[in-house]
């Protein structure tokens, strides 16, 4: 009797499976650094307009994509054992397949998640957003610095936005920020709004 299909098909699901556990631990250590040294580069070469003061990834696309790739990885994992042991119902297929998918949407969005401020006014793009909102210098209504108080220490914490149509936006102020002060306080003043420090 000719076995040897068999043999071979078996090793093939074998190190496919072998495969794929190591790429998902690769994706699993590599998920800190990674979203620094893709996001950056990307938002640079595809979104950063010509002329901004300031133009980044908020703190939290980082952390998003950074989860999303782990939770992609441990669906891929939970994909492979389920499968092995032999518990790989419909329902658990549906499931895995599923959660591995909106996670590798939430990876892929994190690079449409950025905010950049210029002469023209505020924009940004939230995680779930597939379009920019742009707000003109004169659609600000108010201006906020809050400042944060660690362990006796107050430091500046985050400059927001509350527009005419009442969203409000906020920006971490960072050394970005900081660079961009004297232009966004000359755009504010000359709109008629005064930034409040909050203490």
């Amino acid at each position: 009797m000719n076995t040897s299909g068999y043999t071979i098909s078996k090793n093939k699901k074998t190190d496919l499976k072998q495969i794929l556990v190591t790429i998902s631990f690769i994706m699993i250590l590599s998920a800190i650094f990674i979203p620094i040294f893709l996001l950056t580069p990307f938002h640079e070469l595809f979104y950063k307009p010509e002329g901004t003061w300031v133009f980044e990834a908020p703190k939290s696309a980082y952390i998003i994509f950074g989860v999303a790739l782990t939770t992609a990885a441990v669906f891929i994992i939970a994909g492979v054992w389920l499968h092995s042991a032999d518990k790989f119902g419909k329902l658990g297929k549906i499931i895995i397949g599923c959660g591995f998918l909106f996670s590798l949407a939430t990876v892929i969005l994190s690079f449409d998640y950025y905010h950049y401020i210029d002469k023209n006014g505020i924009h940004f793009n939230t995680l779930f957003s597939l379009q920019e909102k742009h707000y003109n210098w004169s659609d600000i209504q108010q201006a906020r610095q809050t400042v944060k108080n660690e362990m006796g220490v107050m430091s500046e914490d985050k400059l927001i936005f509350t527009f005419k149509d009442g969203t409000t936006y906020e920006f971490l102020i960072n050394d970005n920020i900081r660079k961009a002060r004297s232009d966004t306080n000359f755009e504010l003043k000359e709109h008629g709004v005064e930034l409040v420090r909050e203490t």
